[in-house]
């Protein structure tokens, strides 16, 4: 057996482990914020945690001496708070929110799960010295985790218990389960399209002219008969009147009579932009649900499904 330090700690790197960002502050009120991947529960009644942290660290003095800890087990989306927190950059949080608890320690803004822990023990462990803290309150989002496993950032799911796929679709009593797939592809559309369309439809916008705009802001002018052919498979494509409608409230504008090209205005372009700033917001907000992996799958899967199903169906740019 060997007792190589690299070897050891690429052996170690095997077990998977969550990442945590550790804060507290110094005698000055100054934060302070590690990357920790040593956490651990220890007991549930006391509520007992640990972690550890390098006795040649810049903050040790300060976790020493505070009194407590904030553990925050970081979400999958933020790789990025974890590689600021593990470097040795002067100020930290500069640019990260985060807010202050009442025992003056800082707290992240966002987190998989939070430990408020006054430390309890101090323990010398080799090269480390370990923190054992009580924890006095805690909260949990519903946000896939961080794990580092192997040296490199990884990702943790669920193992999912198979259904039988017989058992999805009945076609004997015409009843189908939450697992049917194109039930789930059809409901994800519409749960997720919702409040942008709340939002057009309070605006005054019908769907069929929701859609002209977007198709619009995509390809700049089309011909009446473009816009209708794209936008067939829909089931919005917009007629004349519709076109009547989004000229008279300034969204669109007609060159050369019925037949030529159509445009957004510089107002229709404000209207449609305002509402893809909300979906991107939507988006942005969904994606901190999934690991980066899950996303790029979830993105390769729908590509594959436009593909497979839209080959006589004309893109819409």
């Amino acid at each position: 057996m060997t007792t190589d330090q690299k070897e050891l700690r690429n052996a170690l790197g095997q077990f998977a482990t969550g990442v945590t960002v550790v804060t507290t502050s110094a005698e000055d009120q100054e934060p302070v914020g590690v990357t920790a991947s040593s956490f651990n529960s220890v007991s549930l009644d006391p509520p007992l945690v640990l972690w550890s942290l390098s006795k040649t660290a810049k903050s040790m003095p300060a976790f020493e001496t505070s009194g407590g800890f904030n553990v925050h087990i970081l979400a999958a989306h933020q790789t990025d708070i974890s590689n600021r927190f593990a470097s040795s950059q002067g100020d930290k949080f500069d640019g990260v929110d985060f807010s202050t608890c009442d025992m003056g320690f800082p707290l992240l803004d966002e987190y998989a799960a939070l430990f408020r822990c006054k430390t309890h023990y101090q323990y010398e462990g080799g090269d480390h010295i370990i923190f054992v803290g009580e924890v006095v309150e805690y909260q949990t989002n519903p946000l896939p985790v961080l794990i580092f496993h192997g040296g490199k950032y990884a990702d943790a799911r669920p193992k999912l218990k198979k259904e039988d796929e017989d058992d999805v679709v009945d076609l004997l009593s015409g009843k189908f389960t939450e697992n049917y797939l194109l039930y789930l592809i059809s409901r994800a559309h519409f749960q997720t399209s919702l409040p942008v369309r709340k939002s057009y439809i309070g605006q005054g916008l019908s769907d069929q002219e929701f859609f002209c705009l977007s198709l619009l802001s995509m390809n700049g002018g089309l011909s009446p008969s473009m816009i209708s052919d794209r936008l067939a498979h829909t089931g919005h494509a917009p007629d004349n009147e519709i076109f009547e409608r989004l000229a008279r409230k300034d969204l669109i504008s007609q060159e050369g009579g019925d037949t030529g090209d159509i445009s957004l205005t510089e107002t229709g372009q404000g209207v449609f932009i305002e509402l893809l700033a909300q979906s991107k917001a939507l988006e942005e907000q969904l994606k901190k649900h999934f690991s980066e992996d899950e996303i790029e799958t979830a993105v390769r899967f729908m590509k594959k499904i436009v593909d497979i199903t839209g080959s006589d169906i004309p893109e819409l740019w």
